[in-house]
């Protein structure tokens, strides 16, 4: 093995106010998404954001392109991408007319 090659294996080593700072961010998201399955690992070369739906994906769901599963690379850019499918799940609820008897 190379050293090049050791040298990515080796486990990355984030600050404990890094640490911190992810934990933090990560109780935040599943405190404003509850209905989101919220993981960050940190363990590679760079921190993964994942998301996943906790309720199933309907065929009009996915016709407004709701996607269950996804990851991004920061915490911000997940909370943006969960800003975004939020609004696709509330466009996909029955929408209710009322009319007078």
């Amino acid at each position: 093995m190379t050293s090049q090659e050791g040298s990515a294996l080796q486990k990355p080593r984030f600050s404990e106010e890094a640490a911190e700072l992810a934990e933090l961010r990560l109780a935040a998201l599943r405190r404003a998404y509850p209905g989101w399955e919220i993981v960050c690992v940190t363990d590679l070369s760079v921190p993964v954001w994942y998301a996943a739906l906790r309720a199933t994906v309907t065929q009009r769901r996915r016709q407004a392109e709701v996607r269950e599963k996804f990851m991004r690379f920061s915490a911000e850019a997940l909370a943006s991408e969960l800003s975004v499918q939020v609004e696709r799940l509330h466009s996909t609820r029955t929408r209710h007319t009322f009319t007078a008897p």
